[in-house]
């Protein structure tokens, strides 16, 4: 980590972009201190076009791509309200919100007929008969309602979600991208409007921002002079689907490279320069003085046995059995500072013992995509119960530790809390109360199934219990088939009641897994992050993404060649793996040839003998 800050030649460019009032692209390959780059530029404006931008009402916009780097953004700048800094669809509306009939033209030109159109493609390719060819005639049919409905809507909304309902006037996601996208290509006023109030238009992670805001932010600082926009990010990082990932600033700008390392070891630099051709980094700051390691372990692959040629039961036990070896063999086996980087959500359940409940969160039939982030995050209300109450109190008499339980009572049981309907009983009394509570509540956890020990721990004031959980608790499960076209606004319905439907033994590992912050990550999740050690597991029998092949991209000789598609999108989140590890890589690679595979790596990556590993 770096300790002070070092002035590159890279930051020297964009300072002389600033004062030359010109506009550019910053590349900043991983552990560059991009971050770092673009306060110091933010910093440098106000030191020189402050004065004048505040008495003009005028602000320097920074667009960020999440909420999390909206804050830290702020807080280095100070919370000074010359800058805005915002998440790209926050920043959008702002500006949209006053451009309200020409919200409703695009919708009616543009958004609804093109939501139409693909959804009549899919009809063709499905077949009108089948149930996918039928959702999506249903589809239609709901838009061209909606269509109709569009001149009557008074004013239309945003409310940071990805649904919309348009004839309610309200907008999603999608609709804010394709909407500004949109009026920044088309509309001179709009892209007026935003020049003036921002002279200076910051983009933060530029590769996964959506390419048409990059060419209509490129269409407002086209030109000399201001407004300029400074893009501040990696192509090579970009790991996200319909993103910008190539991006440039208008003609006449300047593209600058910066290769310095402030974050990873001088071997892991070395395997990151061999893995990537375009930009060569070196060791800069302290990190001069860690040589760190990187390891590859290679496993003889399996063909899966199981539905689907997945991975059986028995074979995901042997896949973790190889992963202890490796862990073994780089001494990392009892260490807590290994981060396990796998490529699916579905691999790390199996391999803690919670799959059954990551797939039912994960079925688009019954889960919306707010209730899958909801249960990735660890904040469902189906299961905020478990993570609060119920799981640390069984796990803590497991454990032999009554004052832990008595602690748990009182911080989030209704019937325990100090001020609650106990609270006048002897200190004798709430400890025969609460081992009475525990014990019958251990009973209902190994008889009964998730619903009914729900219903239990609320009977009792055990737990908290929210309106929406109530209101599921107390209503009959739905006896009808669910279909997409009559329930979508209900699907939480059946969510819920296959979740009542579970036995509880697949809910206490993923109540570990949230609460003890476990060592495993999907690589997706990692982005932005780093660790002291990183483990990068590719088992692509398992993982079953079509989309991606680690094998072929990583060993093409010995596999076969990737497809365009595959190459780029998994060398891209192979990077991001990677370039997390501050001291030392460990990469598994599960492949049908480990000998082979061997020979290639080392050619391929100028990896010593004994830097490759086979677990025979």
């Amino acid at each position: 980590m770096m300790l002070k800050r070092i002035e590159t030649e890279a930051d020297k460019k964009v300072r002389a972009c600033l004062d030359e009032k010109r506009s550019f692209a910053l590349i900043a390959g991983a552990g560059s201190g991009k971050t770092s780059s673009l306060i110091d530029a933010l910093a440098r404006i106000r030191e020189t076009d402050g004065a004048r931008l505040r008495r003009d009402g005028q602000r320097v916009a920074c667009i960020t791509y999440t909420k999390r780097a909206t804050e830290v953004i702020r807080t280095r700048l100070g919370f000074d309200e010359l800058y805005l800094v915002s998440t790209l669809h926050s920043f959008l509306w702002g500006q949209l919100a006053g451009f309200q009939e020409d919200i409703r033209r695009v919708l009616i030109e543009d958004r609804l007929p093109a939501q139409i159109a693909k959804a009549g493609e899919k009809v063709t390719k499905a077949g009108g008969h089948t149930q996918e060819g039928q959702r999506q005639q249903a589809k239609i049919i709901r838009f061209q309602a909606e269509l109709k409905d569009l001149q009557l809507v008074p004013r239309f909304t945003y409310e940071d979600s990805e649904f919309s309902n348009y004839a309610k006037g309200e907008l999603g996601h999608p609709d804010i991208i394709e909407i500004g996208s949109y009026l920044l290509r088309t509309n001179r006023v709009f892209r007026r409007i935003t020049a003036l109030r921002f002279p200076y238009i910051f983009v933060d992670e530029a590769q996964d921002t959506f390419k048409g805001i990059v060419e209509g932010l490129n269409l407002v600082c086209a030109g000399e002079g201001l407004p300029l926009v400074g893009y501040f990010g990696d192509p090579w990082q970009q790991i996200y689907d319909g993103r910008a990932g190539d991006f440039a600033p208008p003609p006449g700008g300047e593209t600058i490279t910066k290769t310095e390392n402030f974050r990873c070891s001088v071997s892991v630099i070395a395997f990151l320069n061999a893995f990537r051709k375009d930009v060569e980094q070196y060791p800069a700051g302290d990190n001069k003085k860690r040589q760190g390691r990187v390891a590859v372990r290679l496993v003889r692959a399996e063909k899966g046995l199981g539905k689907r040629n997945t991975y059986t039961e028995e074979q995901v036990g042997r896949a973790l059995e190889h992963m202890d070896n490796a862990l073994s063999a780089w001494g990392w086996k009892d260490r807590d500072d290994v981060m396990k980087l796998l490529l699916a959500r579905q691999m790390i359940a199996r391999r803690l013992g919670f799959s059954a409940l990551n797939d039912l969160f994960n079925d688009g039939r019954m889960a919306s995509s707010r209730a899958t982030d909801a249960f990735e995050e660890g904040s469902h209300f189906l299961l905020t119960p478990f993570l609060s109450t119920i799981c640390p109190l069984l796990r803590a008499k497991e454990e032999g530790q009554p004052h832990r339980v008595n602690e748990v009572l009182r911080r989030e049981s209704p019937a325990f809390a100090t001020d609650g309907e106990n609270a006048n009983r002897s200190l004798r009394q709430m400890l025969e109360a609460s081992k009475a509570a525990i014990d019958d509540l251990h009973k209902h956890w190994t008889t009964q199934t998730v619903g009914e020990i729900l219903r239990h721990s609320a009977k009792t004031r055990l737990i908290n219990v929210s309106d929406r959980l109530r209101e599921h608790l107390a209503r009959e499960p739905r006896a009808e088939v669910y279909d997409e076209t009559l329930h979508a606004q209900e699907k939480g319905d059946w969510l819920a009641d296959a979740f009542f439907a579970m036995k509880p033994d697949t809910i206490a590992p993923y109540t570990k897994y949230i609460l003890e912050n476990s060592a495993f990550s999907t690589q997706h999740g990692v982005k932005g992050e780093e660790y002291d050690r990183v483990l990068v597991l590719y088992d692509d029998t398992e993982a079953k993404w079509n989309v991606y092949n680690f094998n072929k991209m990583l060993t093409p000789d010995t596999c076969g060649v990737p497809t365009d598609g595959q190459l780029d999108k998994s060398r891209k989140l192979a990077y991001v793996s990677f370039s997390r590890a501050e001291d030392e890589l460990g990469i598994i690679l599960f492949t049908p040839n480990p000998e082979r595979a061997k020979a290639e790596m080392m050619s391929r990556f100028a990896m010593r003998e004994e830097q490759i590993s086979i677990d025979s």
